[in-house]
C-alpha cells in the first residue's frame, strides 16, 4: 500500500486500496503495545458521499501483544478499526461533517495513509486485557473476602479493656 497519497484525488476516482501498512511507520503503535505481532491489514475505499463530501471508508485489522492487568504476562489481543472519515482542510469544516464521520484533516494535497491508520488502530486498542478466568498465574483474593472466625484471635484493644477496668477499681 502506497504512504503518501493524495485523498481527495483517489475519492473522486473512487478508488478502492487493500493491503499492508508497514510497521515501520507505526512507532506510536509500538510504544503502546508491547509487541505488535502481525501485519497490519488495511482496506480502504475511497468516495464521495452526500453533498459531494469527500469521504475513505474501510477498516485497519492487527494483533498486538498487551500486559494482562491481572498477571501482566503477555496477551494477544486482536485490533480492528473501522474507518469512517470525512476528508477536511480545517478544523472549521471538520465541525459541518454528519455525525458518522469522524474528520481526516488534510491540510495539503497529500497525506501520510500510515499516520491514518495508526491513529484509528490506537483509537481502537482495549483500555484494559485480561487474560480468560482460570488462565491467570497470580492468585487473585475473593471479592467478597472469606468469612475469618475470630475464635483464638488476640484482640489488639485487649489491653486497654484491661487497662480501663482496672483504672475503675481505685
Amino acid at each position: 500500500m502506497p504512504r503518501i497519497l493524495d485523498p481527495r484525488r483517489l475519492a473522486n476516482q473512487g478508488v478502492i486500496l487493500a493491503g499492508q501498512v508497514a510497521l515501520a511507520h507505526c512507532e506510536r503503535l509500538q510504544e503502546a503495545v508491547l509487541e505488535v505481532s502481525e501485519p497490519i491489514d488495511v482496506s480502504l475505499t475511497f468516495e464521495i458521499a452526500e453533498q459531494g463530501r469527500k469521504v475513505v471508508r474501510g477498516q485497519a485489522s492487527t494483533t498486538v501483544m498487551m500486559a494482562c492487568q491481572r498477571c501482566l504476562e503477555p496477551i494477544a489481543s486482536p485490533v480492528k478499526a473501522s474507518i469512517q472519515l470525512g476528508i477536511v482542510w480545517s478544523e472549521d469544516e471538520a465541525k459541518a461533517l454528519s455525525k458518522d464521520l469522524d474528520p481526516w484533516i488534510v491540510d495539503g494535497e497529500e497525506a501520510d495513509i500510515s499516520v491514518m491508520v495508526e491513529d484509528e488502530l490506537l483509537l481502537a486498542l482495549p483500555f484494559v486485557t485480561y487474560h480468560p478466568e482460570g488462565q491467570c498465574h497470580v492468585v487473585i483474593p475473593s471479592a467478597m473476602g472469606e468469612e475469618t472466625s475470630d475464635v483464638g484471635k488476640e484482640n489488639p484493644f485487649s489491653i486497654l479493656e484491661q487497662l480501663k477496668n482496672s483504672g475503675s477499681d481505685n
